[in-house]
């Protein structure tokens, strides 16, 4: 870009020519040439430029995504090991807690049936089954 300038000015030095007047066609075609020139050389650094920093921020985006996957992995595997421990440990409390989950999922699952009100379907049988065991175990 200062070469193009350079030689412009030197090019109008030599044939005494003023880019600043507006009289001469030779000026003003060496002039509008170089303007062109820059204009051209500016858009091709500006769009490599943001090519640059596209691919940089691809590269952190993937550094950043495959650390998480390699966290999220670790702890997982981790909470993994900890719940078959426990299960090996303690067997009973691991099928009550089933249970109560295999209870729950099908309360949620028969509450979203249309008939009866949730009420009168659900939690009567269940309170009276309750009920009825707290009576056994406490007897």
């Amino acid at each position: 870009m200062e070469q193009n300038k350079n030689l412009s000015t030197e090019s109008n030095k030599t044939t005494g020519n003023n880019p600043s007047k507006s009289g001469s066609a030779q000026g003003q075609t060496s002039t509008g040439t170089s303007d062109t020139q820059s204009t051209g050389a500016q858009a091709a650094t500006a769009t490599q430029r943001a090519l640059d920093q596209a691919q940089n921020a691809y590269e952190q985006t993937k550094q950043v995504v495959g650390d998480a996957y390699g966290k999220t992995t670790e702890v997982l595997n981790n909470s993994y090991e900890q719940a078959m421990t426990y299960g090996r440990e303690n067997p009973g409390k691991l099928t009550l807690i089933a249970f109560g989950a295999g209870i729950g999922i099908g309360v949620l699952l028969a509450s979203g049936f249309g008939g009866r009100s949730r009420t009168s379907r659900i939690a009567e049988p269940i309170v009276g089954a309750l009920s009825q065991v707290a009576m056994e175990f406490f007897r």
